[in-house]
């Protein structure tokens, strides 16, 4: 089943720390 209604993008003060994870999106989702 699916966590998360959309897809979780990483906070800006994320961003700046680690520049790759401006790319990233998560989307969460759990193995029933």
């Amino acid at each position: 089943r699916v966590l998360t209604k959309h897809v979780i993008v990483p906070r800006p003060e994320e961003q700046a720390a680690n520049p790759r994870s401006r790319s990233a999106k998560l989307r969460c989702a759990e193995k029933v």
